[in-house]
């Protein structure tokens, strides 16, 4: 995938080195910066995280891709579903929250991003895949709606968001 794109634009899932070396003649259309990643065996969930020097997590949300996976075309063009909240077991979605809000501290976030993962179940292993720090935030965007499910609708969730910058600026 190219290093600095977004809504998956480019990116490519590759199952031999001929659909490999295709895929990254691809995404070097878009940046000349690429990553590979290694196949993660999961299901895509995602955490929004909303707050400076106390942030608080979303209910997580769960992606079911219309595609192999959640690509350009499963997320605009075919419809993808979102669960939210994620159907994961209870424990998971707490260690998701959990690990969400820390990797934000840890990486310096303010004002909020969206932490992505995979869990896989039958291993008890959840996997931190990125971090989204300008994630999607129309009426229909993941973000807003997982904070939807907290009780936080989309216009208190633009409040909190201007409060949060004019902090930063105090």
């Amino acid at each position: 995938k190219p290093a600095c794109a977004g809504s998956s634009v480019g990116i490519s899932k590759a199952y031999c080195r001929e659909e490999l070396i295709k895929a990254c003649e691809e995404a070097l259309e878009y940046d000349n910066k690429i990553l590979c990643e290694q196949t993660i065996v999961g299901r895509e969930i995602e955490c929004g995280v909303l707050g400076n020097d106390n942030p608080m997590a979303s209910v997580p949300g769960e992606i079911v891709p219309s595609n192999d996976f959640y690509d350009y075309e499963a997320k605009y063009v075919n419809s993808s579903k979102l669960k939210i909240p994620a159907q994961i077991r209870n424990e998971n979605l707490n260690k998701v929250r959990s690990l969400a809000t820390g990797i934000y501290r840890s990486l310096g976030c303010r004002g909020f991003a969206r932490v992505d993962f995979f869990v896989n179940e039958e291993e008890n292993r959840i996997y931190f895949n990125e971090i989204n720090t300008i994630p999607g935030f129309t009426s229909i965007s993941m973000y807003p709606k997982m904070f939807a499910a907290c009780g936080v609708e989309y216009g208190e969730l633009i409040d909190r968001l201007i409060c949060f910058a004019i902090e930063e600026e105090n």
